[in-house]
């Protein structure tokens, strides 16, 4: 079931140390380097960074210019400027953010869509506004089911289609949920246009397409919203015919220390890694040096945060040389447990089956 090592195994180093490793281009998607996996914070130059079309023409003027127009549904429209935003009141929090593809690479039979390793996934501390707040400035339709947010990225997301902009819609119990928020800030600078200057949308706990990037408009809708980026792409669909939209994180875990087909010399070792669990705290992780016989819990470090991936360790020493297979598996606090292998689904979405890792100790 899980990887047999060779002695011809190398470890698939990523030399960009300052930079991501490229997965796709036009535009440039890039997932965040093993070496920068070993941090509890994401640098934003190596935060993965995954968009559908070119980024729009924003400048470093829009940071005080930039302005939204929020409609409640019933005729009335509200423009609100970044310097109105900025002086609502704050709210920053730890929010751990992977792409919906996440681990595609591993998927057997093959899918379409960018070939990530593990690496699209990243963590940051967002300043910024609740939305609910920003909500509070109209009045909502009484009859509206969803808010829908519109990006001011434009594209043709696929042949046949037209050009279109990026928009995502979130139910109203979600969209006035005090941690979900308009975000100006990530990691304490303005955010990085690759990641939505001026303002962009977090939902914390759930999977990065439901954060739209440079929000341009806010509209309360009165039926469910299943435009292009929400009913046909980002729902996972499965062999059988059954299909459910992407929401949550789904619990998962996996090795950082080390990787795959490393020599390391025989003696005390420190294995260490991160495991995160969407809109839940993760409550344990146990780690198997053995390809899965025997599992040993892991010590987490580091802060806890409801958002935010935590940190794990486990001190070992080798009983033997040779070869050994790592894997780390988590459970969250609502009881979720990380499979043994990822479901297989047509677009490769959700996957959080263990992930092992070959090492050859010398």
């Amino acid at each position: 079931m899980f990887c047999k090592c060779t002695e011809n195994n190398t470890p698939q180093t990523n030399n960009l140390s300052t930079g991501l490793k490229q997965v796709g281009d036009k535009p440039f998607v890039g997932e965040t380097p093993q070496n920068a996996l070993n941090s509890w914070l994401t640098p934003n130059p190596l935060f993965y960074v995954r968009s559908h079309f070119e980024y729009p023409d924003v400048s470093d003027s829009d940071r005080i210019n930039w302005s939204i127009y929020i409609d409640g549904g019933d005729g009335e429209v509200k423009k609100i400027t970044m310097k109105e935003l900025m002086r609502m009141p704050k709210r920053t929090m730890a929010v751990t953010m992977e792409c919906a593809g996440n681990n595609r690479s591993d998927l057997q039979p093959k899918v379409s869509g960018n070939q990530f390793d593990s690496g699209a996934v990243s963590n940051a501390i967002w300043t910024g506004v609740s939305l609910s707040h920003v909500l509070d400035q109209v009045n909502i339709s009484s009859d509206s089911v969803e808010i829908l947010f519109e990006g001011a990225d434009r594209g043709v997301p696929e042949q046949g289609y037209g050009e279109s902009s990026y928009l995502r819609s979130l139910s109203l119990d979600i969209a006035n949920d005090p941690d979900t928020i308009l975000a100006y800030e990530m990691n304490g600078e303005p955010l990085p246009i690759e990641h939505g200057f001026p303002l962009r949308l977090v939902v914390p706990g759930w999977y990065g397409m439901a954060s739209v990037k440079w929000v341009k408009s806010i509209t309360a809708i009165k039926e469910p919203f299943h435009g292009y980026f929400q009913g046909k792409k980002y729902v996972v669909r499965y062999e059988n015919g059954k299909e459910h939209p992407l929401t949550e994180m789904q619990i998962k875990s996996f090795v950082t220390s080390h990787q795959h087909g490393e020599s390391i010399s025989n003696g005390p070792i420190s294995l260490s890694g991160l495991a995160w669990a969407g809109r839940a705290r993760v409550k344990s992780v146990e780690v198997s040096v053995d390809g899965g016989k025997t599992w040993d819990n892991a010590t987490l470090n580091g802060p806890s945060d409801t958002y935010s991936w935590q940190k794990w360790s486990l001190e070992w020493v080798p009983a033997n040389i040779g070869h050994h297979t790592l894997i780390a598996k988590a459970i969250d606090f609502n009881g979720n447990k990380q499979p043994i292998e990822s479901v297989w689904n047509e677009l490769g979405y959700a996957l959080n089956g263990l992930k092992p890792v070959c090492i050859n100790i010398v």
